[in-house]
């Protein structure tokens, strides 16, 4: 049945996305062309379209969803799949389209639809896959060696996540019986399973807290038997909230401030959707916004439409923020913030600051690479300073690039700083965001930004 299942769910899982490819093409046709008839040049691009896709998923190993792997992984995966994927049909399509001229509405309504319906398959795929673990399908056997803690957490996980498809009937001892009576069923020493190849199981998973002796002979073993053997390691996991283990050759070092950040992949997808954003407001925003806003501006009161201000980025880096000026021009603007009914704020000022528009030119900010959409708000130099040695781990918030929004703006925490318990819960939602990062999150926060705006917040001043 193993055997079965690795054989064919990669040859219908690729089928499977064809399909959709095919769906999507001609889909995209009908949106451009109003037909779903299919002519030169695009029968020539349907062919390289629909040939390339099966090799490059196939080389990418796209089919093998892991067993812990989050939905989040997948949705990441699949992203970065059709972004590669459109990239080299945007090449073959630049190198041979010769005079034939392409639709641009197609080409449009293709990317998007590929990236929409390709991964929302994938992320199907992933949950049909999790649901027939869960009910006995796919199934794979575990051997857990080590009756202590590490042990019992393990087995704790596989009966509480059927879903991984990783069947634990209990735990195996270096001991004939246990030194102590716990309610995990106890399989007796693993010297009895060893002696036969581990026959019945497909992973080995050893405690760190067993003899280094025993733990070499049942790594020969299993390597002996082809059996897959991962080690439980002793790690202090509350302490240490993010880690990567990594191996200088023989020496194992462990990263204990590692962010979802930290990786190439996960700044590419966050800098393309920072891009792709941003563009999309500035051309189709703030190109009419910023005339409109800098005609009142002008006409309420003497100075620059924009207020620039430096503000601390990404690695204590200082960059000017751009903002719409929303009050009278005065010598305080570095070192007091705006309050409620501040005599500096004009009429116009005071609208654009409760809806805040008067945000948006940091969407240029964003486009030069010195702001994200979503990140920590970056405090002028003078706050930082001011709060930097009394707020707990302070800087780890400049670990990223500064937001537009961020998570503590999106819980309510804007506007106004005049005491240390407010900076304080601030950095603390602005470390958890960093250390929980995720697409979906940005687009969560995103989502609560435009809901708490449209719904007014007590701090908009």
């Amino acid at each position: 049945m193993k055997k079965r299942f690795n054989r064919y769910f990669p040859f219908l899982f690729i089928l499977g996305e064809i399909l959709v490819l095919s769906i999507v093409f001609f889909v995209s046709l009908y949106v451009a062309f109003g037909s779903f008839q299919l002519n030169r040049p695009y029968s020539y691009i349907f062919l390289v379209y629909i040939t390339l896709w099966p090799i490059f998923s196939y080389l990418n190993k796209d089919f093998k969803i892991g067993r812990a792997v989050s939905y989040y992984s997948t949705f990441k995966k699949a992203f970065t799949s059709v972004f590669i994927f459109v990239s080299i049909i945007a090449l073959v399509w630049l190198f041979n389209s010769g005079e034939t001229e392409i639709n641009r509405h197609f080409m449009m309504a293709l990317v998007l639809f590929l990236f929409v319906w390709l991964t929302i398959y994938r992320v199907f795929i992933h949950l049909v896959l999790d649901r027939y673990r869960a009910f006995g399908g796919n199934i794979r056997y575990a051997a857990i060696v080590g009756y202590d803690r590490l042990g019992f957490n393990l087995y704790d996980l596989l009966k509480r996540k059927p879903h991984y498809g990783i069947r634990c009937e209990g735990i195996f001892s270096e001991l004939d019986k246990p030194t102590r009576k716990h309610k995990y069923p106890f399989l007796g020493s693993v010297r009895k399973i060893m002696s036969s190849g581990f026959k019945k199981y497909d992973f080995i998973y050893i405690s760190e807290n067993l003899p280094q002796n025993l733990r070499n002979e049942i790594i020969a073993v299993a390597d002996d038997n082809a059996k897959k053997v991962k080690l439980l390691p002793e790690i202090k996991t509350d302490i240490l909230k993010t880690f990567v283990l990594r191996k200088y050759e023989s020496i194992s070092v462990i990263d204990v401030n590692r962010l979802p950040l930290d990786n190439t992949a996960n700044r590419a997808v966050k800098r393309s959707f920072d891009f792709v954003f941003s563009f999309f407001v500035v051309a189709l925003v703030l190109s009419w916004m910023y005339p409109l806003f800098a005609i009142i501006i002008k006409l309420e009161s003497k100075g620059p439409v924009l207020f620039k201000q430096w503000r601390e980025g990404k690695n204590g880096e200082h960059f000017l923020c751009w903002k719409f000026r929303t009050m009278l021009l005065n010598d305080e603007a570095d070192s007091q913030w705006a309050s409620k009914d501040d005599p500096r704020t004009t009429r116009f000022g005071m609208f654009l600051r409760r809806s805040s528009l008067d945000e948006f030119p940091q969407f240029i900010n964003v486009l030069f690479g010195q702001m994200s959409v979503v990140g920590p708000r970056p405090h002028p130099i003078s706050l930082n300073n001011q709060y930097k040695d009394t707020v707990h781990k302070f800087a780890k918030r400049h670990e990223s690039k500064p937001g537009v929004t961020g998570l503590a703006q999106a819980m309510g925490y804007r506007g106004e700083i005049t005491d240390y318990f407010q900076m304080n819960s601030r950095v603390k939602l602005d470390r958890f965001y960093l250390q929980n990062w995720s697409f979906l999150l940005d687009l969560k926060i995103i989502f609560l930004t435009i809901f708490g705006i449209a719904k007014g917040q007590e701090k908009a001043y």
